[in-house]
Order: structure tokens, then sequence, then C-alpha cells
């Protein structure tokens, strides 16, 4: 999310180093991607984008929480389906373009001749103290403190044979799959991004509300931001325990960060793997997509399984969208309009994930939760939140790519990496 997109710029202008003698093992051509001729591949910032805005549009139901509390309304079946169709797709979607970014990495050091993992645990580093000050200081549904710890073991597996990488995929699923049928551990239940997704939370939350007759709208911000972080210091240690979502994703996002790195090494973004990206969407939207509408709208869903919804099948679809877009991308040989906006966000992903974070949390606090907002419909409401904040981090993209190679984050991110590692 911050570095890759450095080196795709230098795959650009650099030609191609020869093979690495560092004792990288890598039995699989690394000239079936792109970059690795010197081609930049639009297709990944577009994926980027879309990856950022799809975790926006899955948050976005807890930061709009209390509009249309004081209506009597249920929420409906386009509500329902509104939340259900961003949960955990675009979860796995970023997941598997973080693993993807890590072997654009690993290739570059590999042509530079460079030893790998090399200073990347500095970078790793640097992700795990964001994640941690995005957790504390805005919301704790944070994602960038697992990815920190799963770049950094993902790194060093990339290291072994492509068929030792096939087995390690299996085995962390298969692990990661063995927790979520687990009962009591599903994180659906426990963690505010999962139950985001439950349209029918809210709706007790909003009938809650309306049975207080003439009580003032209950604050949604819940205690002050100040008295927010001092709570989320004191249950730190939470945020990393048994059943939370960062143990989740460290078996889920190790799985899929190799996966990630050895499509991207295999070519998936190339013309040859056309019969793989169609099978691809095939199972992705043919076979994932109606499991996972069963799995988490249906009254199934009552027993717990929409943990493997989130975490399961959803990862499934992602894959087909990554598939769809590659596959659009290529047959077109350009990505359009609607992809050079969401390539604006995918160049500045690490700023625009924060600051969607930061925007939403603002709103829920100084917006969303005066009375005015009570009576809004919930669903139109969440809908022209999510608009606002995804254009505003659209056009800021846009404005500042005008003038500035990286994003405000990323700058001060590169910069501190630089001078921790020396270079």
């Amino acid at each position: 999310m911050t570095e890759e997109t450095e080196h795709q710029e230098r795959d650009d202008r650099e030609p191609l180093a020869p093979p690495s003698t560092t004792g990288i093992a890598d039995s699989t051509p690394t000239t079936n991607s792109p970059s690795a001729t010197g081609g930049r591949i639009p297709a990944l910032d577009v994926l980027r984008g879309i990856a950022i805005l799809g975790t926006l549009a899955s948050n976005i139901w807890i930061f709009t929480a209390a509009i249309g509390s004081a209506t009597a309304e249920q929420a409906g079946l386009l509500h329902a389906i509104s939340a259900w169709v961003p949960n955990g797709k675009f979860l796995g979607l970023l997941t598997i373009m973080f693993g993807i970014g890590l072997e654009i990495q690993r290739q570059s050091a590999r042509r530079a001749g460079q030893k790998w993992p090399g200073k990347y645990p500095w970078r790793a580093l640097l992700l795990f103290v964001d994640g941690v000050l995005n957790y504390v200081l805005v919301v704790q549904f944070d994602v960038l403190r697992a990815y920190a710890v799963v770049s950094v073991l993902a790194a060093f597996l990339l290291l072994t044979s492509e068929k030792i990488q096939w087995w390690l995929i299996g085995a962390f699923l298969t692990a990661h799959f063995a927790v979520l049928a687990l009962p009591g551990l599903l994180v659906i239940n426990s963690r505010p991004e999962g139950a985001a997704a439950d349209a029918g939370a809210f709706d007790e939350q909003r009938g809650r509300l309306a049975d207080e007759s003439g009580a003032r709208l209950m604050d949604f911000a819940g205690p002050s931001w100040w008295d927010s972080v001092v709570l989320n210091v004191k249950n730190l240690g939470f945020g990393f325990g048994f059943g939370s979502e960062f143990f989740t994703i460290l078996l889920m996002g190790t799985a899929l960060f190799l996966l990630g790195a050895k499509l991207y090494r295999i070519g998936i973004f190339t013309d040859r793997r056309r019969r793989l990206r169609l099978w691809m969407i095939a199972i992705g939207f043919g076979i994932a997509l109606p499991l996972d509408y069963i799995l988490g709208m249906t009254s199934v869903a009552v027993s717990g399984l929409q943990g493997l919804s989130r975490y399961g099948t959803a990862f499934v679809v992602a894959l087909g969208i990554l598939a769809l877009v590659a596959e659009y991308v290529d047959r077109r040989g350009r990505i359009g309009m609607p992809g050079r906006l969401m390539s604006y966000v995918g160049k500045m992903a690490l700023s625009c994930y924060l600051l969607q974070n930061i925007l939403g949390v603002i709103a829920q606090r100084m917006i969303f939760s005066q009375p005015i907002f009570q009576n809004v419909n919930p669903t139109l409401g969440t809908y022209a939140a999510f608009l606002l904040i995804a254009a505003i981090l659209i056009v800021f993209s846009w404005a500042w790519l005008q003038r500035f190679s990286r994003g405000p984050f990323e700058l001060v991110w590169n910069w501190t990496y630089r001078r921790l590692s020396r270079e």
C-alpha cells in the first residue's frame, strides 16, 4: 500500500537486472508478470482504489448508525443487501493486493541484486505502528496491524519453493476455516466491523432509541474522543487476542498474501492467463457469491455462520473481482474514466485508508449524531454519507497527485523508513 507503487514506477525506467544470486527460490519465471519486462500494470492501481473504497462501503454502516435512529422504519431488503454486498469482499481484495505488493517488492529487490527480505522488516514495523495509532486514535477495526505481522511472515515464506508455498496456502486456509468453525470464536459476533454488516443489530438499536419517548438522541459517538482513546489503550490487548479480527487475519491473511504473490508471479494480469481469469470470475460470481448470500443473508446467518461468509466465501468473491478487473483492462487496453478515478485512490491507498476512517469518525461524532439526522431514512442517509466521503477522497487524491508523487501519509512513511533503514 506504500512502497509497491514506487517499485512499479522503477520497473518503467530500470532495465531488467540479471537473476539474483541471493538464494531466493523462484521456480516460476517472473517474466510472466508485466512488471518483470518493464511494463506498468494499470489494473493494480484500479484494484487498490476499489479495495479502499470497498472497505469504506463496509465500515460506513458503523459511522452512520445514528442516522434514522428515531424513525420507526425497519431496515428493508435494500438496507440488508447494501450492508451484505461489501461485507468481507473488499477486505479479502485488500489482503490479496497486499500480497501482490509484497511480491512486487521482492521482484524489485531480486532485479537489483539485493537480498530479500533485507530491510523489509523496517517497513512492516512502520506499518504496524500506523495500525496501532489508527486503532487507538481513530477506529478499532484496523487491519494494518495484522497486515504488518503477516507481511513479515510472508516475506520469509516467499523464500521457499513454489510447491512448499502451495502447501502453506492450503495449511493456513485449513487452520483458518477450522478456527471459524469453532463456536464462540467467530469474529463477526465480537468485532465492530463485522457487526456493521448485520443490519438487524442496527434495527434493534434504533428500536431502543425510538422507545425512549421525549429522550434526546443517544450519543452514538459514545464517550468523548479522549475517553475513547484512554479506553482503547486500556483494552489494547483485546485487539490482539484470540477470537479478534487481528487473529483471524493472521491465518487468512498469510494464505491470501502468498496466493496474491503467486497470482502476480504467474502473470494473472497478462493475456496468457485469460483462461485462468475466466475460471476465477466463474467461480467467484457463479459459486462463491450465491453461497456468500446464503451464509450472510438468510436464516442460516442466525446460527453465526456470517463468519464463514465474511472470512470465507467473501475472499473467493474477491478473487473474482480481481480477475474481472484484470480481464476488463486487458481486453480494452485502457482503464477508462471510472478506472482513473479509482486509480487516484489506489496510488494513495494508505492515505485514503486512514483518511476515510478519520472523516468517518468526525462525521459520526459531529454530524450524524445531531438530532436533525434522527428522521432521515437510514439506508439513503448511509448511501449519501458514503458517496460524500468517497467523492472527497477521489478529489483530494486527484488534486494531491497533481503536485506530489505520493500521498501525504506515504511521504511521511517513506521519509521515516529511509531514516530508520539508513537508505
